[in-house]
C-alpha cells in the first residue's frame, strides 16, 4: 500500500479519484489548495502525488516545484484537462513524471499509478547530499565525509525522510506514519530511539548536518 496525495478542487472528481484509489488498496489524502497541499506535504511522507493545474490558490505546478526545489524525488502525476502537447512536454521538462488528461479512465488511472509506484528506483534521483553527507536512497546507505554511516534499517529510513525535507520540520506523526506501519506496535519513544541513535552515528563521524529537536512538534534536519 502506498500514500498518495491529490491535489483537485473538484469535489465530485476528488471523491471519485479518492474511492477508486482506495480500493486499489491506497491510501490517499485530498486537497483542495496548494497551500494545503505544502502543509500536507511538511506534514507527512508521502509515495506519489496527483496533481491539478488550475485551483483556487494557483497554478499546482506550484507543489511539483516545491518538491523538486527540496530534492525530493516522489513521483509526480499531473491530472487536468489541459491536453496541449506543449503544455504536457512542459510539465514533463519541468520534473513531472506522467501526464493524464481529463476526462481519463479509472483503469488507466490506477493503471499508471502503479506504474509510477513501481519504477525501478535508480530512475529517480536517487542520491541525495547535504553537507558532508551523501545518502543513497536505492539501497538507504549513507556516507559522512567519505565514511560509511553504519546505522540499522529503521535508522536510515529516518535519514531518509529528514534529509529530502532538509531545513524543514517533520513532524512525529509524520515520521512515525513512515517508520512504523500499522501493526509494527511502535512503542510510544519508538521515534526518540531512533533519532537518538542516529544523531549519535552522524556526529561520531563529524556530520555537518544534524537532527534538532523541535520540541513539542518534531525534528529538523539541518546545518
Amino acid at each position: 500500500m502506498a500514500r498518495l496525495l491529490v491535489l483537485e478542487d473538484e469535489s465530485v472528481l476528488a471523491r471519485h479519484i479518492k474511492s477508486t484509489l482506495e480500493r486499489a488498496r491506497h491510501a490517499v489524502d485530498v486537497v483542495e489548495t496548494i497551500a494545503g497541499g505544502i502543509h500536507a506535504l511538511r506534514s507527512a511522507g508521502y509515495d506519489l502525488l496527483m496533481l491539478e493545474r488550475k485551483v483556487t490558490d494557483g497554478d499546482g505546478v506550484r507543489l511539483l516545484d516545491f518538491v523538486r526545489q527540496a530534492k525530493s524525488a516522489i513521483p509526480v502525476m499531473f491530472l487536468t484537462a489541459r491536453s496541449g502537447t506543449d503544455e504536457r512536454v512542459g510539465m514533463l521538462d519541468r520534473g513531472a513524471d506522467d501526464y493524464l488528461c481529463k476526462p481519463f479512465e479509472t483503469t488507466e488511472l490506477v493503471a499508471r499509478v502503479t506504474a509510477l509506484l513501481r519504477r525501478p528506483q535508480q530512475l529517480a534521483a536517487s542520491t541525495l547530499t547535504a553537507g558532508n553527507i551523501v545518502l543513497d536512497k536505492a539501497t538507504r546507505s549513507a556516507m559522512v565525509a567519505d565514511k560509511p554511516l553504519v546505522i540499522a534499517r529503521r535508522e536510515g529510513m529516518l535519514l531518509e525522510q529528514l534529509f529530502a525535507r532538509s531545513g524543514q520540520v517533520v513532524t512525529r506523526e509524520a515520521l512515525d506514519a513512515k517508520l512504523f506501519g500499522f501493526e509494527d506496535g511502535a512503542s510510544p519513544n519508538a521515534i526518540e530511539a531512533s533519532v537518538y541513535r542516529l544523531r549519535s552515528a552522524l556526529s561520531s563521524l563529524g556530520a555537518d548536518h544534524q537532527i534538532h529537536t523541535v520540541r513539542g512538534v518534531g525534528y529538523c534536519f539541518a546545518p
